[in-house]
């Protein structure tokens, strides 16, 4: 008999609803708990508020420059999550902090960086948007935060234009340098060759392809310096549309009435000081008290300004008229473009025609046009450093703020929305937890589990009994479930062995308090009121228990059976019901597995199954101790009790694979202790509790 593989667990509708009801307590405290910090943290969170800001990033093409026939990019395009990152930067929260604190001193803010830092949260806002949300107990922190948050991002977008445009000079510089020494070194190189050989004289039939060759060449450099001149002019006009905005915004002055104010007031300071002056002395309190007043007034006129900014937003008129001349421009550079191609060609084709000329005028030649291109591309980079330098000295951000924090709204959660949602995450954790604890769970609970993890033949169950004493069921409440259930074990032994019969049964289980003495013992009794002779022995001689459910003597008994001090008919004890006797364990001995293993055991079982029909011998636990390896060798059939919820799915294993190498003959199984509320397959038990609770009539006896 090998142990069964363990089979996968396959989960129903029906398993789920099994697993609720059985922790529904503990989803129902999970719950409780969700609702109540739920509560706790809406009541006892303060009110925050939300200001947002604005800021449009005009995302354009960076500067492009030609050196030498390759293009350089030296300002690549900044993703707007780079800004998101910049507008929250420890540089940006110490610029807020520090206008906050410059601001008036009935508007001033104290905050430290690091607050500012933590009440900003910026977003992109496809395709050009920042937005800037500043969330603070304070409103008017909140407001404040996110409208300097933005215009310090703009300042600081103003800052890293300039430096970009600063890293275009340095990389032109260097490239002029670049251009310098190319230049010079063709100069020395043709100077060199001049000294060398001197001035070539060719033949009047070389002297006008010479010439007509030079005269393409003129015209090819001369189309190329018009190239790069529309070149720059659609560069120029590029980056002109790109700088200009279609939306500016211009600061108005406006009249401050405050300064008019103060202006009146001081007026009428002025005048009342004349008056009194003119009736009291200098030295009068009067006097005295109208100078302070004047003095004061002058003070803060002088202090106020006389006009407020305001702004003023216009479209740009420029547009449209710079658009129309880069269209023209771009078409002039494709008309150019194909003039210098086909001169190009036509050079290409006088040279083939020059080739027989001499090497050191092709070498001059050769010399003549390095120098031209180097004096060309050096002129067009001094060019765009110049330019450079201009877009440097001018060069503004591309940031601008569009939408300013004028409120801020509360962010509190209700009550009740809270509650409900802390009650609907208490529901669904409490229902993941209740099934990670029963994944976990590996436990034998229910007949169902027993039969996915072996192919062990099942008995029955006994259900655990509400009183939790250890009388014999089976005698004290004979028409309780639980008894019912143990005449329905007797049925199903019986209906096993319809075709291989057996006599000796040994009622065993994996460790201590499953219950296999009190099965032992109730099945002996039902067997012994269905009408057999039951020999109930008890063989733990370790820790025996069936002479005290019993009520009999533990001694004489086995152990004095097994030494030949008595005889069988000594030891045997007859009990309350009629049919069953018991052999009590006797003196406990010193070694009670070499007692059990002995030739006289056998010969004692078989003395025994003469006296009696049925032999029930109750063993010790089978995981720890051998008492029940050599029992159920030596009996006919082995009855395994496991109680629900207690044994695991490896202890059972273990069990299995120690009677496998025992050799024992395993009848089938008994769930033991199981609890009737724990699932919806037992119901059948409230049915013969209730027919038990009945009083019999004429009808129901049976």
């Amino acid at each position: 008999m090998a142990p069964e593989e363990t089979k996968p667990r396959q989960t129903d509708i029906a398993d789920y609803i099994r697993i609720i009801q059985k922790r529904k307590w503990f989803i129902a405290l999970v719950t409780a708990a969700a609702i109540i910090v739920g509560g706790l943290y809406a009541v006892s969170t303060e009110e925050r508020y939300r200001a947002t800001a604005l800021v449009l990033v005009r995302q354009q093409p960076r500067g492009m420059f030609w050196v030498g026939g390759e293009t350089a990019n030296i300002m690549p395009t900044v993703a707007m999550e780079t800004y998101a990152r910049i507008a929250k930067s420890v540089e940006v929260a110490k610029n807020v902090a520090k206008q906050l604190q410059l601001l008036p001193s009935e508007e001033r803010v104290m905050a430290s960086p690091q607050e500012v830092r933590a009440a900003l949260e910026v977003s992109v806002i496809e395709p050009d948007l920042l937005r800037i949300d500043a969330t603070s107990p304070d409103k008017t922190k909140a407001i404040y935060f996110a409208n300097q948050a933005a215009s310090s991002f703009v300042d600081e977008n103003t800052k890293m234009r300039r430096k970009e445009s600063e890293v275009a000079r340095q990389f032109l510089e260097e490239q002029v340098k670049k251009a310098k020494a190319d230049l010079d070194n063709a100069m020395q190189d043709a100077v060199d060759l001049s000294r060398r050989v001197g001035m070539v004289d060719v033949e009047a039939e070389s002297a006008a392809a010479v010439s007509e060759l030079r005269r393409y060449q003129d015209q090819s450099r001369q189309a190329l310096a018009e190239l790069r001149q529309a070149q720059a002019e659609v560069e120029r006009l590029t980056q002109s549309i790109n700088s200009e905005h279609e939306i500016t915004v211009q600061e108005n002055p406006a009249p401050n009435p405050a300064w008019s104010r103060v202006k009146q007031e001081l007026t009428s300071a002025r005048i009342t000081l004349s008056q009194l002056e003119a009736r009291y002395t200098a030295g009068h309190p009067a006097v005295q008290e109208a100078k302070a007043r004047v003095e004061e007034l002058e003070h803060e006129l002088a202090e106020t300004p006389e006009v407020l900014p305001r702004p003023e937003v216009k479209r740009s008129d420029l547009l449209p008229s710079l658009r129309q001349q880069l269209a023209q421009a771009r078409v002039r550079v494709a008309a150019v473009q194909a003039r210098h191609d086909a001169l190009e060609s036509m050079i290409s084709t006088m040279r083939s025609r020059t080739q027989d000329l001499p090497e050191d005028r092709q070498q001059w030649q050769a010399l003549a046009d390095r120098t031209e291109l180097a004096r060309s591309v050096y002129q067009n980079l001094l060019s765009e450093l110049e330019q450079a330098k201009l877009n440097e000295a001018i060069k503004q951000g591309n940031a601008l703020v569009v939408d300013i924090a004028d409120s801020a709204t509360g962010m509190r959660a209700p009550l009740g929305r809270a509650l409900v949602f802390a009650a609907v995450l208490g529901i669904f954790s409490g229902l993941g937890l209740a099934l990670l604890l029963e994944a976990l769970d590996d436990t034998i609970s229910t007949p169902e589990e027993l039969a996915r993890i072996s192919d062990m033949r099942f008995l029955g169950v006994v259900p655990l009994r509400s009183d939790q004493t250890n009388d014999l069921v089976t005698m004290v409440a004979p028409k309780s479930p639980p008894a019912e259930a143990y005449r329905t074990l007797r049925s199903n032994i019986r209906f096993a062995l319809f075709d291989e019969p057996a006599q000796s049964f040994v009622v065993c289980s994996a460790g201590a308090g499953e219950g296999k003495s009190l099965t032992a013992a109730n099945l002996a009794v039902v067997c012994a009121q269905g009408g057999d002779s039951v020999i109930l022995v008890d063989t733990d001689l370790r820790r025996p228990v069936l002479h005290r459910y019993l009520g009999c003597e533990s001694s004489p008994g086995l152990t004095n059976m097994l030494v030949g001090d008595v005889d069988l008919s000594e030891t045997l004890q007859d009990t309350e019901v009629p049919g069953l006797r018991l052999l009590p364990s006797g003196p406990l001995p010193p070694n009670p597995a070499e007692l059990l293993d002995s030739e006289r055991m056998t010969e004692a079982l078989e003395e025994i199954g003469s006296q009696a029909d049925v032999v029930i011998l109750d063993s010790p636990p089978a995981i720890m101790l051998t008492d029940a390896g050599i029992l159920a060798s030596k009996a006919d059939r082995t009855i395994i009790v496991a109680e629900a919820g207690q044994i695991t799915e490896r202890a059972f294993a273990d069990l299995l694979r120690l009677f496998e190498h025992a050799r024992a003959n395993v009848l089938g199984v008994v769930l033991n202790k199981l609890r009737v509320g724990a699932g919806d397959y037992y119901y059948y038990y409230y049915y013969y509790y209730d027919y038990g609770e009945r009083e019999p009539t004429a009808g129901n006896e049976g």
